[in-house]
């Protein structure tokens, strides 16, 4: 599930459903942002969505 501009493709009962079989989860954001290595962009990308408040947060982890 993945939420770069727009709407994205982020579902609560699928967000749920990793929850509850024990998946970790980053509801509405690029696991690209967390996996290391991680590259320039997407290091750049988590700023800009950390400083603005809306990063998206890993569950399960």
């Amino acid at each position: 599930m993945h939420r770069s501009f727009g709407q994205g493709s982020v579902d609560d009962a699928a967000v749920r459903l990793c929850g509850e079989l024990g998946l970790s989860v980053i509801p509405g954001g690029c696991p690209m942002m967390f996996c290391e290595p991680v590259d320039v962009a997407h290091k750049c990308l988590r700023w800009f969505l950390q400083i603005s408040g809306k990063e998206a947060r890993p569950e399960g982890f």
